[in-house]
């Protein structure tokens, strides 16, 4: 967790296996931001730590969401977050397996 201008940020991990190399990718961070903006879970986010890796022969794409929520700041939680993104990758060929995880 992370207090930053009265707000609080809670921190989550994301790793997708990813067929290629990835270091950043718009159209996937705009729909998980859409999507957590959609259902109510945040009023705020960031992203950061974007890193491509290799773990046991799978190409990985990994990144820190940094979510808070002025008004309701218990709608920041992992169940919340997973519900909102669960499905996310149909619409990305290049990615499986999301992971999520609170730091």
């Amino acid at each position: 967790m992370c207090t930053s201008c009265d707000e609080t940020y809670r921190i989550f991990s994301v790793e997708l296996i990813t067929k290629e190399p990835v270091n950043t990718n718009m159209e996937l961070f705009k729909e998980i931001a859409h999507r957590l903006f959609q259902n109510k879970v945040i009023s705020n986010i960031n992203i950061d730590n974007n890193k491509a890796y290799n773990v046991n022969g799978k190409q990985m794409f990994g990144f820190d969401l940094h979510l808070g929520n002025t008004n309701n700041p218990l709608t920041v939680n992992l169940e919340n977050v997973e519900k909102a993104l669960n499905g996310l990758l149909a619409q990305f060929v290049d990615y499986s397996e999301m992971q999520i995880k609170l730091n």
